[in-house]
């Protein structure tokens, strides 16, 4: 047996570790779905800052992942943006059903579906990142290509 519990220590600060890592993805997971109600019902970052008594900044934090929100902010987010808490606790593989119909890209209008596994937020996070039009109606014309050719097989 080592001397004070060297094998415990470790293993106390590995599932320290997962755990922080856990936390990080579940803070980036709510401050998503926060950011997807919110646009989905047409709010402003600006407009949910001024409901809650924050500056705009806090809630891109927020919606980043970067902050972590404390139970009773986001009751109040909850209640800003007219949504159950419990919707912030949805199991990551579920899909987050925004109500009312809103105008996806391409000025189609449909009801968002949003995937909040984690290959969804990256694929998600990345497509934002591309600026040109072009490029991102061609991505998505490549994307619907593929899900075809799936349908055949």
């Amino acid at each position: 047996m080592e001397p004070f519990g060297g094998q415990r220590f470790a293993a106390n600060r590995k599932i320290r570790q997962q755990w922080g890592e856990i936390l990080a993805t579940l803070d980036e997971l709510i401050g998503l779905k926060i950011k997807t109600i919110r646009k989905g019902s047409g709010m402003s970052q600006i407009e949910l800052a001024e409901k809650l008594g924050l500056s705009f900044q806090q809630v891109q934090k927020y919606e980043k992942g970067v902050t972590r929100i404390s139970v009773l902010r986001l009751q109040q987010i909850s209640e800003a943006l007219g949504v159950p808490m419990a919707v912030f606790f949805e199991k990551a593989d579920r899909t987050l059903q925004v109500a009312g119909p809103v105008m996806a890209y391409g000025g189609v209008e449909e009801e968002i579906q949003a995937p909040f596994d984690r290959e969804g937020m990256i694929l998600l996070k990345l497509f934002r990142r591309i600026k040109n039009r072009k490029i991102r109606e061609g991505l998505l014309k490549q994307l619907r290509g593929i899900i075809e050719l799936q349908g055949e097989q």
